[in-house]
C-alpha cells in the first residue's frame, strides 16, 4: 500500500480551496497551508467543516503572504522533500470600477503574482538541492481558474458571454496569465520545476448547499497546443457547459479527482459544472 501525498495549500481560506482541505484532513492527509492569519484558518475549519483538535494535527500552518519567499518555502518543502501535490486557490476580491471593464481587483495580477513566487520557491529550492518530493518526483500544481478562458472551444452559455468578456475581462486576464505560468513550468525539460498540472476551470461559482461529487460534470481540453495528455494527439472531448457550481463541490471533486486520483487529470482543463 502506498502512503498518502503530501499537500500544500495556498488560498486555503478560499471556499474551493478550504473544501478541499478540510476533506483532504478527515482522510488523514498531511498537509501545509499559508494563511496570513492562521487562528483565521483554524477557526474555519473548526466551524464550518467541524474538524476536530485530533484532525487538524495533520495540518501545519504556515504565518505569511503570498509574497513571503521564506514562508512559501516553508509551505513546499516540509523540511527536506518536496510535496507531493500543490493545491492553490488564491484569487483576488472584486472591486467595481467606472471604466469600460466595470469589475476588476483589489489586486488585478494577483493569481499571476501569486503563481510566480510559488513557481520561484520551488526553482530556489531546486538550486538549493530540494528539487523533488520523497518519492523522487516533481510535484503536480492544481489551480483553480475559471471557465470562459478556454483557446479551444466555447466553454460557457451564449448568455453568459457579455458577463464572461466584458463585465469580468480583468479577472480574467488574470486567470489567463496564471495558467501560462503553469503549463510553462510544466513544460516536461529537466529544468521544469513541476512535473504536471490540473487546471480546475468552475463555472460561476456559489455558496449553496453541497449536491455532492456525483452530481458534477467534467469535461476536459488540453491546455492551447499542449500535448502532453496520455494520447499525444487527443485534445481532450471538450468543456461541459453549464451555468453554476457550488464551492463546496469544486473542493470536493478536486479532493475525490484531483488529489485521489492525479494521473487521470494531469495535464488537462478541467470544467466543472452541474
Amino acid at each position: 500500500m502506498t502512503s498518502q501525498p503530501t499537500l500544500a495549500f495556498f488560498g486555503a481560506t478560499g471556499g474551493c480551496a478550504s473544501a478541499t482541505l478540510a476533506r483532504a484532513l478527515k482522510d488523514g492527509y498531511r498537509a501545509t497551508a499559508l494563511a496570513r492569519t492562521p487562528s483565521k484558518l483554524t477557526k474555519l475549519l473548526e466551524s464550518k467543516f467541524m474538524l476536530s483538535s485530533d484532525v487538524l494535527s495533520n495540518l501545519t500552518i504556515v504565518q505569511g503572504s503570498i509574497s513571503d519567499a521564506n514562508a512559501v518555502r516553508q509551505v513546499l518543502a516540509p523540511p527536506n522533500h518536496l510535496v507531493d501535490i500543490i493545491v492553490s486557490g488564491i484569487g483576488g476580491t472584486p472591486k467595481l470600477t467606472w471604466s469600460i471593464y466595470p469589475v476588476t481587483l483589489t489586486d488585478p495580477t494577483i493569481c499571476e503574482t501569486a503563481t510566480v513566487s510559488i513557481i520561484s520557491a520551488l526553482r530556489n529550492l531546486a538550486n538549493e538541492g530540494i528539487a523533488t518530493t520523497s518519492s523522487g518526483k516533481k510535484p503536480v500544481l492544481i489551480t483553480i481558474s475559471t471557465t470562459g478562458i478556454s483557446d479551444r472551444k466555447r466553454d460557457v452559455p451564449l448568455l453568459l458571454y457579455p458577463l464572461y468578456h466584458w463585465l469580468l475581462s480583468v479577472p480574467h486576464v488574470d486567470k489567463k496569465k496564471m495558467e501560462q505560468l503553469i503549463v510553462k513550468a510544466s513544460d516536461g525539460s529537466p529544468n521544469a520545476a513541476l512535473r504536471d498540472f490540473i487546471v480546475v476551470r468552475p463555472t460561476l461559482l456559489t455558496d449553496g448547499a453541497e449536491q455532492g461529487v456525483a452530481k458534477v460534470r467534467a469535461g476536459w481540453e488540453s491546455y492551447g497546443a499542449d500535448t502532453r495528455v496520455k494520447a499525444q494527439a487527443d485534445k481532450g472531448p471538450g468543456p461541459q457547459l453549464g451555468w453554476t457550481i457550488g464551492r463546496e463541490d469544486v473542493g470536493g471533486w478536486i479532493f475525490e479527482e484531483g488529489i485521489k486520483n492525479t494521473e487521470k487529470w494531469e495535464g488537462k482543463c478541467v470544467s466543472l459544472t452541474y
